[in-house]
C-alpha cells in the first residue's frame, strides 16, 4: 500500500524536506504536489503556510512486450509471460542448471504454460593436478602445475525476450591442495630416485599459476675444451671494394716482431665429464679437438707461450690441426740481382730493390718482393711472391713443396695400405704358430718381415724406396714429420742391421703416425700462397694458392694455380689452369689466337670479352669461341653438362 504525507511550512522546500523525512524516502521514489504555495491573506494581516503532498510511488514494472509470450531472467530468477497460442524460447549456456518438469535440459527448448521450470548458475570446483615430462634426453624431469579453481556463478538479469540466451559471470579462485610427496612419489614411479630438487617441488605443490618447475635434474655433462692458439699480433687488414684492384700484399699487412716478444699463447685441450641421466645411464662428452703445434727454428717454448727469437716477420700456416709457428728473417738486396751479386738462396723472406736479370736464380723458404721486372730469371719462393714490375721468360714458382707434399700423399696411401695388410699378415702367422706377436724376439720378426716382402709384397720394397728417396731429394722443403716417417720405414723395411725397432709396436705405431700425417695433410694450408705482378710475357707460373696480374695482362704464358686466377688486362696465348675461379678482362685475339682456359668441376670461368680462339675447358666439357662475345660465365650445372652465360 502506498504510503502518503501532507506537511504544511513556511516554504515549499521545506514541507518537502519534511514529508521525505517522515517517509523515509528519497526524491526519486515519492511523486510531489504542490497544494498551497506559501503566502499572505487577502488584505496581508496573517501568513499563510505552504502545503505539499507527498506520496511514495510503486517500482516500475518493465512493460512486457504486447500479444508476445516473452520470458526474462529477473533477480537471479526465471520468469515468463504467456499469451494464446505463443510460446517464448530459452537457450541454456555453460555453467547453467535447467531443469524443465525435474528433466534437465541442455539445448534450446520452448516454453509452456504448464511447465515447472527451475533455472540456476552452476558452482564448480576443479582439483589442482600436475603432469611430468622428461625433456633432454632423459636429463631434467619437469612439472606442468595446473592450480585448483573454485568458480562461483550468478545468472544475468535479462530484458523481456521471446528467445532467450540464459548468460551467467564468474568469479574464480585458484587454490593449491598439492602435496610434495605426490611429485616424490609420482617420480619414483618413473624410476627416478636421484636428482630430485625439492625446493622446486615445494614451490610447485604451492602454486597458484599455471607453470612449469624442474623437480629432478640429472649429472650435466661437462664439455671438453678445446685446444686453442691466441695469437698476440695485429693484423689490421681492410677489405677493397670488388671494382678495386688488389694488391695482395697491400691486403695482407705483415706484422714484425723483435726478439724475445711474445707471438702466440697455447691453451692445451682439456678432457670433459661425462654426465649422468636420471635414470643413471651415462651421457658422453665429444673428446677435445687438439692442436699440434710446431715450432720453428727461430721461435722458442715456454709455458706454452711462443716468443721470437730474432727480429723478423711471424709466419704461421695452418693445416687442419696441424700449426706451424716460425720468425722468418729478411734479406734485403737493393741492387740488381745479376752475375755480379750472384744467385740468392736464403732461408726466410727476400726483398729486391731492383731487377732480376737472365739466367740469375732467386730462392726463398719465407716470401720474395721483387721492386722491378725479372728477365729470363728462375724465381722460387716457398710462401708468396710479389713482382712490382713485369715478368719476361721466367719460371716463378710459390709453394712448389705443395707439389711435392701432393706427391707424398699418393704414396703414402699406399704405404699405409701396405703397412696395414703386413702387420695383419703378422699377427695371422703367429697366431697360427700359437705365439703372440707382441711377444716375438725382434730379430725373428725382421726376418718374418723379410719374407713376407719377398714372397707376398714385392711392390712394396719399390714403393717404399721411392717414397723415402722423394723425400731425401726434398728435404729441405718439408718438414721433420716427414723426415722421420721415412727414416723410420727405412729402418725397419730397408735396413738388414738394425733390429732393435722390429717390433709389432713399433710396427703398429708407425701406421698411427702415418694415418695422422696423411689426415692432417690432405688439409689445405691457410692461409694460401700468392703470386702477384704487373705483366707476364712467355713466363710459367705456378702457384699452389692465387696468382694475380695487377694491370696489363699476359701474353703467350703457362699459368698454372690450385686456387683462384685473377688477370687483369688481356690473356692472349698460351693457357691458363686453375682449380676454381678464374677471372679474365679479355681473352684471344681478333687474328684467333688459341689461348686455353682451364678449371676443374667445381670451377668457374668469367671472361669480360672473349675473341675468337678462346677456349674454355670446365672438367671435361670443352668449348670454343668462333665469334666475339661478352660478359661470359661458364661452370657446370647440377648434371655435369657446361652452361654458359
Amino acid at each position: 500500500m502506498k504510503r502518503s504525507v501532507t506537511i504544511q511550512a513556511e516554504t515549499v522546500e521545506q514541507a518537502l524536506e519534511q514529508a521525505l523525512q517522515v517517509l523515509g524516502l528519497t526524491l526519486d521514489e515519492v511523486s510531489v504536489r504542490v497544494n498551497r504555495p506559501a503566502g499572505t491573506s487577502m488584505f496581508r494581516l496573517k501568513k499563510v503556510l505552504a502545503e505539499v503532498s507527498v506520496t511514495e510511488v510503486e517500482e516500475k514494472k518493465e512493460k512486457i512486450m504486447e500479444n508476445q509470450s516473452v520470458v526474462r531472467i529477473h533477480n537471479g530468477q526465471l520468469e515468463a509471460h504467456f499469451e494464446d497460442q505463443k510460446y517464448p524460447m530459452i537457450i541454456p549456456s555453460a555453467g547453467t542448471e535447467l531443469r524443465i518438469n525435474d528433466d534437465i535440459v541442455a539445448r534450446r527448448t520452448i516454453l509452456l504454460p504448464t511447465d515447472q521450470i527451475v533455472c540456476k548458475a552452476k558452482a564448480e570446483k576443479l582439483d589442482p593436478q600436475f603432469v611430468i615430462q622428461l625433456k633432454d634426453d632423459d636429463m631434467i624431469a619437469k612439472a606442468i602445475v595446473t592450480p585448483g579453481k573454485t568458480i562461483t556463478r550468478t545468472l544475468m538479469d535479462t530484458q523481456w525476450e521471446t528467445v532467450l540466451n540464459i548468460q551467467v559471470t564468474e568469479e574464480t579462485q585458484n587454490f593449491n591442495e598439492l602435496k610434495t610427496e605426490s611429485f616424490v612419489d609420482e617420480l619414483r614411479k618413473m624410476g627416478i630416485e636421484n636428482g630430485l630438487c625439492m625446493d622446486a617441488i615445494k614451490e610447485a605443490a604451492n602454486s597458484l599459476e599455471v607453470k612449469e618447475f624442474v623437480v629432478a635434474k640429472g649429472t650435466a655433462p661437462i664439455e671438453s675444451k678445446n685446444a686453442a692458439l691466441v695469437i698476440h699480433l695485429k693484423f689490421d687488414k681492410e677489405q677493397a671494394e670488388e671494382h678495386e684492384r688488389v694488391d695482395y700484399r697491400e691486403q695482407d699487412p705483415i706484422p714484425t716482431v723483435q726478439a724475445g716478444q711474445l707471438i702466440a699463447t697455447y691453451s692445451p685441450p682439456v678432457e670433459g665429464i661425462a654426465g649422468k641421466s636420471l635414470f643413471d645411464e651415462e651421457r658422453p662428452v665429444k673428446p677435445p679437438q687438439e692442436i699440434i703445434m710446431r715450432s720453428g727454428r727461430h721461435v722458442k717454448v715456454f709455458q706454452n707461450k711462443v716468443y721470437a727469437k730474432i727480429d723478423g716477420r711471424p709466419v704461421i700456416e695452418w693445416r687442419g690441426k696441424l700449426v706451424k709457428i716460425d720468425v722468418n728473417r729478411e734479406y734485403r738486396h737493393s741492387a740488381d740481382v745479376n752475375l755480379e751479386s750472384g744467385n740468392i738462396y736464403f732461408d726466410g723472406d727476400v726483398w729486391i730493390g731492383g731487377s732480376i736479370h737472365p739466367s740469375m736464380f732467386v730462392a726463398a723458404s719465407g716470401s720474395i718482393t721483387i721492386i722491378k721486372n725479372s728477365t729470363k730469371a728462375s724465381i722460387r719462393g716457398t710462401k708468396s711472391v710479389f713482382i712490382k714490375g713485369s715478368i719476361f721468360s721466367s719460371t716463378v714458382t710459390v709453394g712448389i713443396q705443395e707439389k711435392v707434399i701432393s706427391m707424398l700423399l699418393k704414396d703414402l696411401e699406399e704405404v699405409l695400405s701396405y703397412l696395414c695388410n703386413i702387420e695383419l699378415a703378422l699377427v695371422q702367422i703367429f697366431t697360427l704358430r700359437g705365439e703372440k706377436a707382441e711377444e716375438i724376439a725382434p730379430f725373428i720378426l725382421k726376418q718374418a718381415i723379410q719374407l713376407l716382402l719377398e714372397q707376398k709384397y714385392s711392390d712394396f720394397m719399390q714403393l717404399n724406396k721411392q717414397f723415402i728417396q722423394v723425400v731425401k731429394n726434398h728435404s729441405r722443403r718439408l718438414e721433420k714429420e716427414w723426415l722421420e716417417l721415412s727414416e723410420r720405414l727405412y729402418l725397419l723395411f730397408a735396413d738388414p742391421l738394425r733390429e732393435e725397432q722390429t717390433t709389432i709396436s713399433y710396427l703398429r705405431q708407425l701406421i698411427d703416425d702415418a694415418d695422422v700425417l696423411l689426415q692432417i695433410y690432405n688439409e689445405e694450408s691457410r692461409p694460401e700462397s700468392v703470386l702477384q705482378a704487373s705483366f707476364a710475357l712467355n713466363s710459367i707460373l705456378y702457384s699452389n694458392g692465387k696468382i694475380h696480374i695487377m694491370s696489363k695482362g699476359v701474353y703467350n704464358c703457362s699459368i698454372t694455380a690450385l686456387h683462384d686466377i685473377a688477370i687483369k688486362g688481356v690473356c692472349r696465348g698460351g693457357e691458363v689452369i686453375g682449380r676454381r675461379h678464374i677471372d679474365l678482362d679479355e681473352t684471344g685475339s681478333a687474328a684467333g689466337v688459341k689461348t686455353n682456359i682451364q678449371t676443374d668441376e667445381v670451377g668457374e670461368i668469367r671472361i669480360g670479352t672473349a675473341h675468337p680462339g678462346t677456349v674454355i675447358q670446365i672438367g671435361n666439357q670443352r668449348y670454343e669461341f668462333f665469334a666475339l662475345r661478352h660478359h661470359v660465365t661458364a661452370m657446370l650445372n647440377s648434371e655435369g653438362f657446361l652452361t654458359i652465360t
